[in-house]
């Protein structure tokens, strides 16, 4: 019974270790795991004993993987097969020998052709954040509910936006105001320039202002674009048609300028700041400052759920008589993304 049980397990082992992908080192040391991807001269390869790691191809002697594997050579020829090497030879898929400095880009099934033009890619995420005070002598209510849709692609980005925001206080009405808005940017010949256009749309009660229709077009550059840090500058022109609760009127042309930067910190947040600055073509008095910093914070690491903390401001140099030129926010919201 005992030599049967030691049997079967010397045979799941063997089976086990079949069933691994098998590469070879330079120092002679091997991994077993599952090989993902390689592309720029990095392998990637999946492991019970330490998740995925990555190697430089320069220090990998032999493969040699137990499914199938889609292979991409320098000059565009594409393998398709099991990869195996022998003993002092070079890699073969489906008994073609290709050394591994002729192999550009290796991929499993299911993950996308590496040597395609990369795809547009949907993500979303809605946001909720409500707040309210009861007992004493007032009582107050504010709440924000708001989605945004980013489509993006190697050269451009088009982000569609809309939320709508509602406070009370002693059952009056105090505040109401919505956003809706489109912004798109594509790059110029895949450089660091960038056109854009812009349209957004507001309604709002706190300053006077019935309705705000705005549509821009402008120039833009990114001063910094690596993987984890993003900073971004625009000039532009602007369309825009302010109509105020007295039914008065102000059509203009205005310039914009901005500035945009995020940064995402490890493995667990991301910052966001914003600034931007419209002054009127008619009267250099007559301007608009809005700015926003935000802090995406993980409630759940893995999980698409987060919290934003952060502070904004709208400054308006002109509005009507008896309201404020400066609204300050602090918010606290909850993040659910979409992917």
């Amino acid at each position: 019974m005992k030599k049967l049980l030691s049997s079967l397990m010397v045979l799941l082992a063997a089976t086990l270790f079949v069933q691994a992908d098998r590469i070879t080192l330079t120092d002679g040391s091997v991994v077993n795991g599952t090989l993902k991807s390689l592309t720029d001269g990095k392998a990637v390869i999946a492991t019970d004993f330490a998740g995925d790691i990555t190697v430089a191809m320069d220090k990998i002697a032999a493969l040699n993987t137990a499914a199938p594997v889609q292979v991409a050579t320098e000059d565009g020829t594409k393998y398709s097969g099991a990869i195996e090497t022998p003993e002092g030879g070079a890699p073969q898929v489906s008994a073609i020998a290709l050394p591994l400095t002729n192999i550009k880009y290796l991929w499993t099934d299911g993950m996308e052709d590496p040597t395609l033009p990369p795809k547009r890619k949907w993500d979303a995420e809605i946001y909720v954040d409500i707040a309210g005070k009861t007992g004493g002598s007032t009582e107050k209510f504010n709440g924000t509910l708001g989605v945004t849709a980013n489509l993006v692609g190697p050269d451009d980005h088009l982000k569609l936006y809309a939320s709508t925001s509602y406070e009370r206080q002693d059952s009056v009405t105090s505040s109401k105001k919505s956003i809706a808005g489109a912004d798109f940017e594509r790059k110029i010949a895949g450089t660091e320039n960038t056109w854009y256009a812009r349209a957004e749309f507001e309604h709002h009660t706190t300053n006077g202002l019935k309705l705000r229709e705005e549509v821009a077009i402008g120039y833009g550059y990114y001063i910094l674009d690596w993987e984890h840090t993003k900073l971004r500058a625009r000039v532009g022109a602007v369309g825009r048609s302010r109509k105020f609760i007295d039914d008065s009127h102000r059509d203009e042309i205005a310039i914009e300028a901005g500035l945009h930067f995020e940064q995402d910190i490890q493995e667990w947040g991301k910052w966001v700041t914003d600034l931007t600055y419209q002054p009127s073509t008619k009267r250099l008095d007559d301007y608009r400052i809005l700015h926003e910093s935000s802090l995406d914070i993980p409630i759940l690491f893995g999980r698409p759920l987060s919290l934003r903390v952060g502070i904004s401001n709208e400054y308006n140099s002109k509005v009507n008589v008896g309201f404020e030129g400066l609204e300050t926010n602090y918010f606290a919201k909850l993040v659910y993304k979409f992917k």
